[in-house]
């Protein structure tokens, strides 16, 4: 009767307590632990079921009876590059007499595909000369644009503003081609430079720049024309020698693959192999191979080519949608995907780009808040409109929770534990939740006193009455030379007995979070943990160095703090601190700690 008591009160408790606010981003270290956790297991276990009903069964959601496809999620850890991968090749493919290209798909088999061409295109832009001249007129680098731009001042309905038109930002209609004064040319024959920009000065503009967003194929076309005149070179050869080269992406090709390598279902006319886009082609003409798109992908999220900060930047919204969860990048879809918890959530955002030409769609989807992707090619005669995002839906439903729960075991495994200084009334608890995001603090006392309500107090400048303590990873890292690192998170204080503001219009559950960051760093070497809190900033350090034994403890709020902490291999506890003040004093002086 006594645990089921207490079991009914903790349960109460739970619900009534109010919703963590998280900063946007992931709220544990990027997980790694794919084949000891048991969630990563269950949702491979779970997606190798589905496939395997779906090509037994033929699905309508994607028809494999006569589709051939491959699908990878891949990972930037080293050890544990591919966590799952998934190859069908049609029935109608491996009986059919008609393609000399190869009779099973494979990691190697070459697709076309589409419009994610348009990351390769971006990709290559930015390793050539990154992102200075994104906002600059579009004008400055196509003659044809600039000789027409003062059209627009005297007319803005008939003519697009070039000059108020970033290399970015580009949105065009689609050509009209019963109008009589538009040239001749478009798909087939296609347009040289000047016919292009002979009719594309008489379409008329879609939207004002920096409007809403427009789907774009033209635009493409014109970014590489810009970046041909600012390197020149042609854009053939920057894709191949900035991107496909240095990232040894032997299964990938700007135009004219080799055949032999190639899914083509029937007739390569008729299913669009080798059809060339020609000055189209930085928006849609690229092939590739699933392990090469994987590739790709981990060079994107690793910023093997860019600078992070590049990369971040990148990895962005450029603008919001109609669409709530909706976003558009360059060239991203960006959806905003909500993973739950009882008492909060994490915003995680996907970077998406699919495409679609003749008899084949594609799709990258990039999850930087796990290091994590996927990739889905497919190729058939009639494929479903939507089977890409179909693959997705599965993907994504089985892959998001299970990279959550597998990074808050890593989490769990790596920090929590107590930490006791008994001569000092002196005590400290990490853990992590099932109900809440990110690590949790508990139970931080100081010389007796309740730093949590402390905390809180400073943020709020009023006494809490359910104070919570929560810290998330910030990104920021610094590797030493003995292979210790010092990792960065951000602590957040809050006080859960706020009303709820759920259905209002402009203040909401987490309108708060601005108010409680605070800097917080982690630096860990294998088994060993120390922990202090620094003049605001909390810092876990795994190290064993002896010479902090014997050293006192302090805690004097809000002069700079240091307590110190040790668990030893075994599950042993070593009660030690540290001169506090000296060490405070000497990470301002010598800027060890990180600062934002």
């Amino acid at each position: 009767m006594k645990i089921s008591l207490l079991l009914s009160v903790a349960a109460a408790t739970v619900a009534l307590a109010g919703p963590n606010c998280p900063p946007l981003g992931p709220v544990y270290e990027k997980p790694y632990n794919f084949k000891t956790s048991s969630a990563i297991q269950a949702a491979i276990a779970n997606l190798t079921a589905t496939f395997t009903a779906w090509d037994q069964n033929n699905s309508t959601a994607i028809r494999s009876n006569t589709t051939s496809y491959s699908i990878e999620v891949f990972s930037t850890n080293k050890e544990n590059p591919t966590i799952f991968s998934w190859h069908h090749t049609a029935a109608s493919l491996a009986a059919a007499t008609n393609t000399s290209g190869v009779k099973k798909a494979g990691p190697d088999a070459v697709y076309r595909l589409g419009s994610l061409t348009k990351v390769f295109t971006v990709y290559a832009w930015l390793v050539q000369d990154g992102d200075v001249k994104w906002n600059e007129p579009i004008t400055k680098y196509i003659p044809e644009l600039a000789a027409a731009a003062d059209k627009a001042k005297e007319d803005p309905v008939a003519n697009v503003p070039w000059d108020e038109s970033d290399a970015v930002g580009l949105g065009f209609p689609p050509l009209e081609n019963s109008d009589p004064m538009l040239p001749k040319c478009g798909e087939w024959p296609q347009c040289n430079r000047t016919e292009f920009f002979a009719g594309l000065l008489r379409a008329y503009p879609s939207f004002a720049p920096f409007t809403t967003p427009a789907y774009t194929n033209t635009g493409y076309q014109i970014l590489a024309y810009a970046l041909e005149a600012i390197k020149g070179k042609s854009f053939q050869s920057m894709v191949e020698e900035g991107v496909l080269r240095p990232l040894g992406l032997d299964h990938t090709y700007y135009r004219d693959p080799p055949v032999e390598e190639g899914i083509i279902p029937g007739a390569q006319n008729r299913s669009g192999w080798n059809y060339q886009l020609g000055d189209e082609n930085p928006a849609g003409n690229m092939y590739s191979s699933i392990s090469d798109i994987s590739t790709l992908g981990r060079a994107i999220l690793r910023s093997t080519l860019l600078p992070p900060v590049l990369t971040r930047r990148w990895l962005r919204p450029a603008t919001m949608s109609s669409e709530l969860v909706a976003g558009v990048g360059y060239p991203w879809g960006v959806r905003r995907v909500v993973v739950p918890y009882a008492n909060g959530k994490h915003v995680v955002d996907a970077f998406n780009k699919a495409g679609q030409i003749g008899y084949y769609s594609s799709l990258l989807v990039l999850l930087p808040d796990y290091d994590v992707g996927f990739a889905v090619l497919h190729a058939g005669e009639n494929i479903p409109g939507n089977s890409n995002f179909n693959v997705a839906d599965i993907l994504g439903a089985q892959l998001v929770p299970a990279l959550e729960a597998a990074a808050r075991e890593q989490a769990e495994a790596k920090f929590s534990g107590e930490y006791v200084d008994d001569t000092r009334n002196t005590s400290l608890r990490l853990s992590t939740q099932t109900d809440r995001p990110g690590l949790g603090v508990e139970n931080w006392v100081s010389n007796g006193t309740d730093m949590k309500t402390v905390a809180v107090v400073m943020q709020g400048g009023y006494s809490p009455v359910q104070p919570s303590v929560r810290m998330y990873p910030t990104g920021l890292e610094t590797v030493r030379e003995d292979g210790s690192k010092r990792v960065a998170f951000k602590a957040v204080f809050e006080d859960l007995n706020l009303p709820a503001r759920t259905n209002n219009m402009f203040s909401t559950d987490c309108v708060r979070l601005q108010k409680g960051l605070i800097l917080a760093t982690i630096l860990y070497r294998p088994h060993r943990v120390m922990v202090d809190g620094l003049g605001g900033r909390m810092i876990l350090t795994i190290d064993d160095d002896p010479c902090w034994a014997g050293q006192p403890p302090l805690a004097v709020v809000p002069d700079p703090l240091a307590v110190w902490y040790r668990v030893l291999d075994g599950g042993g506890r070593q009660r030690i601190g540290c001169a506090a003040r000296r060490a405070a004093q000497q990470y301002a002086e010598n800027g060890d700690g990180v600062q934002l």
